[in-house]
């Protein structure tokens, strides 16, 4: 069946397709032309002379095999592998009323052939036409039936076919014969019957016609007995009445033509008829097939929603709508519980104040909230005698919607008479039930994701808000190199340093760290970098700034809210180091004499009032030299932990520095950070860190800025 092979493409199969139309036209009308010329004009037989004979059956045979090409590209391009109910039903419908069409055409039109010619024009064209349209509705037959076999192949159809053909053709061969000499057209007969039988036997895999439901059934069977109807009576009047103008018609175009057309509509008789019953053998089932096909349905409908939709009562609405309609039920509902009365979405054919009035009913609220599992209660009136709220209501299924492994609610179907579910309905309910559940969950992680996006934007705007809020670059003071870093553990955090001018026109390093993290330590960051710019403009030195902005700031945090600060001041014409301390992480200093680590006096800001403040805090100073180094960090450094959780603490940090011989200040800043990272290992950042390292140089009087190398 797989001898010959069409072109891929549609548009070499549609020029394949026309060449060969135009080629038959021509080929028709030249036969027309002949036939009436010679027997209408010439008034001749096509038998009396053998070539006229021989040319117009050459003719004939031709326009056959365009035909028979033409169908066989037809088909082919029009049946898939997976053949559908659509394509039988249309293909059928199709050969009916074209031989029906026919039948009734040949009917009415009159037979105006005697002594082997036609008699006129009009005979000429009519009996070519009703010729034709036989040839062309048997063989179309023909290449559907096999098509469709094909594609429902079993193992012996190749065979069966073959069969088929070999019997038309020699059932053509024994009736030619039969005309010569008597007695072939009992073999012819007993062949026939045997193309039947195989025909019978090939048509097997109808098993599709389990999965059709009702109403295509019921379609199928009419097709059938049409077309069973119009192969058989077409057939017959071809092999047994020799006066229809269908037969003669046929005769004329080829000789012993009417036995080809005869036996394919015979055996697509026996198609017809083995489909029909094979249709009648399958509606039993088909409410169960109409059934499943409704769920399929339901549920392929309801996946589509819950990934189209992002409102939960509607997707819930729709998912009742269709439990509704596939369970058959009267009425239905969702609820949701929220507060003290459950939220009803998606009431069919009930109110929801209705629901809410079942609710008042210890014995109803108790059965719906404390559901386990899904439920069908055949007969309310048998479960609760007692019960007359609900007597519209005679039966019950009850599914309770699960999400995030909690109890989120209940689906409800009812029936106003008793005994009005089945288990499978319940079967049913349960799945409709898991799949919401699942739309829930998926609605909750996408609210989830939504919400951490929204976060995460916020988060990156509060980040950048807070780099802009720090230094990218510092002062270039003539003796002293400066170089810092800050890592927040979150996205953003509430450590803070800045370098200001004080008004005595020193230079002056802050560091500082709110309590907490997350974006609001990074808000009073804000306030606290406001406050700082506003109170250095009178601030005399480090010790007055930060009572200043303990003064300014005491009062206006949260009650659980501190700053803990250090304030650094260094005049390059002495080479004086100031120090002030809020309660803040104490400060490494190396000197010619020794590292040490520089505690101030001093309590966070915000916790007391300014006279007590002021009382406790402490200011120190140093004089520095050349090669002497100052580390300013919060207390996420000295509490930087490792998988132990052990401490890296502060004597480790000061050994550093001890032996650090740094070139640059950023030296200071890379080392303390390597040595925080061997320390920690892999281990999570769980406070904000950040660093200032000061290198102290021969005194230059420069100006200008460079660059802070700072990770911000």
């Amino acid at each position: 069946m797989t001898m010959f092979r069409l072109p891929t493409d549609s548009t070499s199969r549609r020029s394949i397709s026309t060449t060969l139309f135009l080629l038959g036209l021509v080929l028709t009308l030249s036969r027309m032309l002949f036939v009436f010329f010679w027997c209408v004009i010439g008034e001749n037989s096509v038998s009396s002379v053998l070539w006229a004979e021989i040319l117009l059956a050459l003719v004939s045979d031709v326009i056959l095999g365009i035909i028979v090409a033409l169908t066989f590209i037809y088909f082919q391009d029009r049946i898939s592998k997976d053949v559908a109910y659509e394509t039988i039903a249309s293909s059928i419908s199709v050969y009916a009323v074209s031989a029906l069409a026919l039948l009734l055409l040949a009917a009415i039109l009159p037979s105006d052939i005697s002594g082997g010619a036609p008699s006129n024009l009009f005979a000429v064209v009519s009996t070519q036409l009703i010729a034709l349209g036989t040839f062309v509705i048997s063989i179309a037959l023909a290449g559907f039936f096999t098509s469709l076999l094909i594609i429902r192949r079993h193992k012996f159809t190749k065979v069966y076919l073959t069969i088929q053909a070999l019997v038309v053709l020699v059932v053509w061969l024994f009736y030619v014969l039969d005309q010569v000499e008597s007695g072939f057209k009992y073999a012819a007969i007993l062949l026939t019957i045997v193309g039947a039988i195989v025909t019978f036997m090939n048509v097997r895999r109808l098993g599709w016609l389990t999965t059709t439901p009702l109403d295509k059934k019921i379609r199928l069977l009419w097709l059938c007995a049409c077309g069973a109807f119009a192969s058989i009576v077409l057939a017959s009047m071809l092999a047994f009445s020799h006066d229809s103008f269908i037969t003669i018609s046929t005769l004329f175009f080829i000789r012993s033509g009417a036995v080809l057309p005869a036996l394919i509509n015979l055996f697509g008789f026996v198609f017809f008829l083995r489909l029909f019953f094979a249709v009648v053998a399958a509606l039993p089932n088909s409410n169960i097939v109409d059934r499943r096909s409704s769920e399929v349905e339901s549920l392929a409908a309801l996946n589509r929603l819950i990934v189209q939709s992002a409102d939960v009562d509607q997707l819930l609405a729709s998912a009742t709508l269709f439990s509704q309609k596939v369970c058959r039920a009267h009425g239905a509902w969702c609820e949701l519980f929220e507060g003290s009365a459950p939220r009803v979405i998606g009431a069919q054919l009930v109110h929801a104040d209705y629901v809410r009035h079942l609710h008042t009913n210890r014995q109803i609220d108790r059965l719906f909230t404390t559901l386990d599992g899904p439920l069908l209660i055949p007969s309310l009136r048998d479960r609760f005698p007692d019960l007359a709220v609900t007597s519209t209501i005679q039966s019950l299924i009850l599914v309770p919607l699960v999400a995030n492994h909690r109890r989120e609610g209940t689906l409800v179907m009812f029936s106003t008479i008793e005994y009005g579910f089945e288990t499978d309905d319940l079967r049913l309910l349960t799945a409709f039930a898991d799949t919401i559940g699942v739309a829930l969950d998926q609605k909750r992680l996408t609210d989830t994701a939504t919400e951490k996006e929204r976060l995460e934007k916020e988060f990156e705007v509060a980040r950048k808000l807070q780099a802009s809020l720090l230094p990218r670059s510092s002062p270039k003071i003539s003796g002293m190199e400066l170089g810092a870093t800050t890592i927040p553990a979150t996205q953003v955090g509430g450590d803070y340093f800045d370098f200001l001018e004080f008004p005595n026109g020193r230079f002056g390093i802050i560091i500082a760290d709110v309590s907490g993290k997350g974006i609001p330590a990074a808000m009073y960051m804000a306030t606290l970098k406001g406050t700082v710019l506003a109170e250095a403009r009178s601030a005399e030195g480090p010790r007055d700034l930060l009572c200043s902005v303990n003064a300014t700031l005491k009062g206006s945090m949260e009650k659980h809210t501190f700053i803990t600060m250090m304030c650094a001041e260094f005049n390059p014409e002495t080479s004086e180091l100031r120090i002030a301390r809020a309660g803040h992480t104490p400060a490494i200093i190396r000197r010619e004499s020794g590292t040490s680590i520089c505690r101030p006096n001093g309590i966070a800001i915000g916790i007391a009032a300014p006279a007590i403040f002021d009382s406790h805090i402490e200011e120190v100073s140093f004089v520095v030299r050349e090669g002497d180094i100052c580390l300013l960090t919060t207390d996420g450094v000295n509490e930087r932990r490792n998988a132990s959780l052990e401490e890296i603490g502060f004597e480790t940090v000061a050994n550093l520095i001890d032996v650090l011989r740094p070139a640059s200040a950023y030296q200071i800043v890379e080392a303390t950070m390597a040595l925080l990272g061997e320390h920690a290992g892999a281990t999570e950042q769980h406070d904000d860190i950040t660093v200032i390292g000061m290198l102290f140089t021969a005194n230059e009087k420069t100006n200008g800025t460079n660059s802070l190398g700072a990770v911000l």
